[in-house]
């Protein structure tokens, strides 16, 4: 059983999520709901959950503020985010899970199922320093990559192009190595685009 924590300003959504979840998924048990950002923190300090279902838009903050607040990110996180295309990018970059509103059903399975994947493997999460950092914009961002090995976290800079071939998308790195990624180009393509790379051919990503 997955213990959560709905954080969202709008109560419809908060409704309409709580619904599903409890109609769909139910290895995830609802702790608490909250309106706003403390209420949020105060429900994640008491209630210590697995996963946190958080909305980035709120009118007193952003999603953002939760991590700077926490000294431990020892929970799951998933997005929820109207179509707010940086916030998106930021949430893509780290490899995070996001939902847009509103929230699908089949999408938000799949969600769950991963969060239960990553429960399993027990690994450190980075992807958080990543989010906070990209959602920020500071020099040197980070993308985190999903291999056969597991997530490798880069710096932007370290990569001098990328390769695609159908499916998959090979990354040539700056120390010589070369890392196989299962996703095709066009998604690199809309991650990177503002970062300085731009395509020079429908199979090479620079």
């Amino acid at each position: 059983m997955i213990k959560a924590v709905l954080i969202d300003d709008e109560k419809n959504s908060r409704m309409a999520l709580s619904k599903l979840i409890e109609s769909y998924a139910k290895d995830v048990h609802i702790l608490a709901e909250a309106s706003n950002l403390q209420e949020g923190l105060d429900a994640i300090r008491i209630h210590k959950p697995d996963l946190v279902f958080l909305d980035l838009e709120m009118p007193d903050s952003n999603g953002l503020e939760l991590f700077e607040q926490l000294d431990k990110i020892d929970f799951e996180v998933i997005i929820t985010t109207g179509h707010q295309e940086y916030a998106v990018r930021a949430v893509r970059t780290a490899a995070l899970d996001y939902l847009l509103k509103p929230i699908d059903l089949e999408e938000l399975e799949q969600s769950i199922e991963r969060v239960f994947a990553k429960r399993k493997q027990k690994k450190e999460n980075k992807n958080f320093d990543i989010f906070i950092k990209n959602f920020k914009n500071t020099s040197d961002q980070q993308i985190a990559l999903a291999s056969s090995d597991g997530l490798t976290f880069l710096k932007v800079s370290e990569i001098i192009y990328c390769k695609g071939d159908g499916a998959y998308t090979y990354f040539f790195i700056e120390d010589g190595t070369k890392l196989t990624v299962s996703k095709n180009l066009k998604e690199f393509e809309d991650l990177l685009s503002d970062k300085g790379f731009f395509r020079i051919h429908k199979s090479y990503l620079i």
